[in-house]
């Protein structure tokens, strides 16, 4: 039975904090434990998780913001078994519904956060990077043997035992063993054994087991790794032809294959992180995560970014970001929401180093979008006329100043023609690209590269970029959690800083207003002295005695 957590809000007499001594307890209350205990562990909307519990009336569940936050133990010690009961519940749900509930509490409490601390969200800088699942790395037969273990494990118990017998080479040990135990010159024979294999039970398992998780397994490595031929034999499939989409682990089948930056990313997912970017702003905050598998392009997720954060009612305007972001998908997903992409780099579209770039040229194009004219670097200007086929165009120049110029037919991308005007052929996507390019923002560099520092305090506790847990659902349930943490750590320094300048200004008026007594006690002794024994003059007597 769900019940939610308010029993924290007021403390014991006899609790922890009032226990300790004064001066101890005021440097907890300083510490970053106060911030995790108001601006997380305080805003984690409970009733996200009640359906996660039964209705009826039962025991009530062990407090969700203990568990998530693993924070104020004191109320209700609860084994390990019970965190592990409440992640499985999370992962279920959200394969089930589609909902993550981990997302959700990060989208719920960074938004509270944002509008305490009066962020201003309308420019945010964005980028990505890979993290990799926890698998092992395996040659292409260790995957193979790994698979036939996992389709024996997963099969019927009434077919356990013949296939067994009939595989008991490739299950006898860990796939590391066995893949030891067979010379390099036989390799590619047990490749085939195997892809025949898992065609044979893959024709059993559709007769008996046709809506199976294990057939589905079968018939994704078939696909992937081999080839069948007509005699109802496979063939075994080149590297080369393998797509990044293959599967890289039966224990994980969301993580992808990737090459970027000339390093290889086997088994892995892309971590997109958008954040607040206007120098106006005390302090920023990440405002939008997107786990996916590593080989989602990034204008994919921008275009996610964008739909997420306009759900949620959070306002963005322009964003900063790398080469990668541009393309036809993100100039849509921008032109939708109404967002100026300030791209410092672009991606494709270079031109060959002995050709002017498309961007030397400039331009004239409507409102709507049509080119109307070209002007070469050396400031020949003609009309653009469309071309034969749709979204090509072309422009006739005038051949005598063609003639003469010293970069025609060598660097000019102007062709000579034999019956025509020297001409430039030209498309609208290149004319678009070359437009961009010639509005790149390349003075933001400064202000994108710090989402670099964000992304690695992102993976500080994922040694080596490695998570500690498989499944694409598990990546997001790690990093989320992750993402609340960076924020927590700088809004920690924030509050630290306003408290530490708040204690200079006290000190400094308590200064002030020592100093003003002081001078006024002086300025009083100075006029006032003489006078104060006029009636009782000292006594002689006294004073000589």
């Amino acid at each position: 039975m769900f019940c939610e957590n308010e029993e924290h809000r007021q403390q014991s007499f006899f609790s922890g904090q009032c226990l300790l001594p004064e001066r101890l307890r005021e440097r907890l209350y300083s510490s970053w434990a106060e911030t995790f205990y108001q601006e997380l562990f305080c805003r984690i909307d409970e009733t996200l998780f009640a359906p996660l519990y039964s209705e009826e009336a039962s025991r009530p569940n062990v407090p969700v913001n203990v568990l998530m936050g693993l924070g104020d133990l004191r109320i209700e010690i609860f084994t390990l078994r019970s965190l592990y009961n409440f992640r499985r519940r999370v992962r279920e749900y959200a394969e089930e519904s589609g909902v993550n509930l981990i997302q959700q509490v990060f989208e719920q409490v960074t938004d509270e956060q944002l509008e305490v601390v009066k962020l201003t969200t309308g420019w945010q800088r964005m980028d990505s990077t890979q993290v990799l699942s926890n698998l092992a790395k395996m040659t292409r037969l260790e995957l193979l043997v790994t698979v036939l273990q996992a389709v024996h494990q997963e099969l019927p118990e009434s077919m356990k035992d013949q296939w067994a017998e009939r595989w008991a080479r490739y299950l006898e040990g860990r796939p590391h063993q066995v893949c030891w135990r067979i010379p390099p010159a036989e390799v590619e024979d047990h490749l085939v054994t195997i892809g025949q294999e898992l065609w044979v039970v893959g024709a059993v398992l559709a007769q008996r087991a046709p809506e199976s998780a294990v057939l589905a397994l079968v018939e994704r490595v078939l696909k992937e790794q081999y080839e069948q031929e007509s005699d109802g034999k496979v063939k075994l499939r080149p590297p080369g032809e393998i797509g990044a989409d293959s599967l890289q682990s039966p224990h994980d089948p969301d993580a992808t294959y990737r090459v970027k930056g000339g390093t290889t990313y086997s088994g892995g997912y892309v971590v997109n992180v958008s954040e607040t970017a206007d120098p106006q702003n005390p302090v920023q905050l990440i405002t939008d995560v997107q786990v996916e598998p590593n080989r989602t392009d990034d204008s994919t997720l921008l275009e996610q970014s964008l739909e997420d954060q306009a759900a949620r009612g959070v306002e963005v305007s322009r964003i900063t970001a790398d080469g990668g972001y541009t393309g036809p998908r993100s100039e849509a997903a921008c032109g939708k929401h109404g967002v100026v992409l300030r791209a410092t780099r672009m991606r494709g579209g270079q031109s060959p180093p002995d050709h002017w770039g498309w961007a030397e040229y400039t331009w004239e194009v409507k409102d709507d979008g049509v080119p109307v004219s070209v002007t070469c670097p050396q400031d020949c200007t003609t009309a653009l006329l469309p071309g034969r086929a749709k979204g090509r165009f072309l422009a006739r120049f005038d051949a005598e100043r063609c003639a003469a110029c010293p970069f025609f037919k060598t660097t000019c991308r102007v062709e000579e023609r034999k019956l025509l005007p020297p001409t430039l052929y030209v498309t609208g996507r290149q004319i678009k690209v070359a437009l961009r390019r010639q509005h790149l923002h390349p003075e933001d560099a400064s202000i994108r590269t710090v989402v670099e520092s964000t992304v690695r305090s992102l993976k500080r506790a994922f040694p080596g970029s490695k998570l500690p847990v498989r499944r694409l659902i598990r990546a997001r349930m790690m990093l989320y959690p992750a993402a609340m943490m960076v924020n927590l750590r700088r809004l920690h320094r924030h509050f630290a800083r306003l408290a530490e300048e708040a204690s200079r200004e006290v000190v400094s008026s308590l200064s002030s207003l020592k100093n003003t007594l002081r001078r006024c006690l002086n300025s009083f002794h100075r006029h006032f002295s003489p006078f104060l024994f006029i009636n009782h003059p000292p006594s002689t007597a006294a004073s000589t005695s």
